[in-house]
């Protein structure tokens, strides 16, 4: 049985005249979904005729360094490649940017459970908790937290695994090195989100998000 999958990945960087936010983030996603949307490709937005797909992005949006990346997975990937010629500008929140400069790179990236420890760190906020898991979290100790965290940590592996057809057949142990929590506000709603450091014996793909709202741009990962 294998261990590790192989997922075609496709990563897009776009440069604008004028450096981006963060903050932004939710309205490059709006820009491409209202530019594209004419060609029906639900994986843009994770929604069909039929409201939510409760799925893992195969089209992710993120900003750092001031540039914008969209990320393409799996069947994602030939719609990304689709689009991102046509993309000569980003208007976000009644601004406009001119892409000026980037990069189209497609590679194939290894997902699943590993012998050894991998260490990785949260490059945006990682959306672990909701509403009411929240509220137990507050009662815990911190040693009790961070076992809380690492056992959310698990099951969003469990399940990103799940909606990219990998079959997880070894036990997955995760470590917390290190963790802070963040107020973060997105569409006027307030919640917490952790940035941190942790080991874990999986192969995560560079970029990719877990948890809640990845594919707003939270919980995106890089190995360390």
């Amino acid at each position: 049985m294998r261990e590790n999958m192989e997922l075609k990945t496709m990563y897009c960087k776009l440069k604008t005249d004028r450096p981006l936010k963060k903050s932004q983030t939710s309205y490059l996603r709006g820009y491409i979904l209202n530019k594209f949307n004419k060609c029906g490709y639900k994986e843009l937005h994770n929604h069909s005729g039929g409201g939510f797909i409760y799925s893992y992005p195969k089209i992710q949006y993120k900003i750092m360094g001031g540039n914008a990346y969209l990320i393409g997975i799996s069947e994602g990937v030939n719609i990304l490649g689709s689009i991102v010629l046509d993309i000569n500008k980003l208007e976000l929140n009644h601004e406009t940017y001119n892409v000026v400069d980037g990069y189209v790179s497609v590679k194939s990236e290894e997902l699943g459970v590993c012998d050894d420890l991998k260490k990785y760190k949260f490059v945006s906020p990682w959306v672990a908790l909701n509403e009411k898991n929240y509220l137990d979290y507050k009662k815990l100790n911190e040693n009790e937290r961070k076992e809380k965290l690492e056992r959310i940590l698990v099951g969003n592996l469990l399940s990103m695994s799940k909606y990219l057809n990998y079959t997880v057949n070894k036990r997955i142990e995760a470590n917390i090195l290190r963790y802070s929590e963040i107020p973060v506000k997105y569409k006027g709603n307030k919640f917490i989100g952790f940035f941190g450091e942790f080991e874990v014996n999986f192969n995560i793909p560079n970029l990719f998000g877990i948890g809640g709202k990845v594919s707003k741009g939270f919980g995106s990962v890089v190995p360390l």
